[in-house]
């Protein structure tokens, strides 16, 4: 009995829903964006050289990237249920406005300069980490939606 070539006998369920392919695709969002947010919370927060600028991106990803791997891991089946590409823009647009806010005020009111404004402009920075965890993995950005739609009138 020959068998058709073209023929697919696998399951066509998505390979992220297996555990295999769940860490794979887990691991590689969690570096994604963990090289992304550091990148940018260590350009952000000053630095007065350049050498203390890459320890401060190589510091924020190596914190980064794991607590993005236990956050994506945990919050798999909400991270699968939107496109991932939509999730990894929303990320980045809650991170970028939170973090530049949030190291501006902490710089502003503590200074620029000296140990006590670069210890406060890195907790800002975390904090921005914070909130765009919060509004990407935990609902934020659906219960922004929720309110907007509700504010607005918008049949949706």
């Amino acid at each position: 009995m020959a068998t058709d070539p073209n023929r697919n006998d696998r399951p066509t369920s998505d390979p992220g829903d297996e555990p295999r392919g769940r860490w794979g695709l887990a691991t590689s969002w969690a570096i994604g964006l963990g090289l992304f947010t550091g990148a940018v919370a260590g350009t952000i927060v000053p630095s007065e050289t350049g050498a203390q600028e890459v320890r401060q991106m190589a510091g924020f990803t190596l914190v980064f990237i794991p607590a993005l791997y236990v956050v994506v891991t945990s919050r798999w089946s909400y991270w699968r249920r939107t496109n991932s590409y939509i999730r990894f823009a929303v990320y980045q647009l809650s991170f970028l406005p939170a973090a530049y806010v949030l190291v501006r005020i902490a710089g502003s009111v503590f200074g620029f300069t000296g140990a006590l404004g670069q210890i406060v402009e890195v907790i800002a920075a975390l904090a921005a980490f914070a909130v765009a965890v919060w509004v990407t993995f935990y609902g934020g950005a659906d219960r922004a939606w929720v309110e907007l739609i509700d504010r607005t009138g918008i049949e949706w």
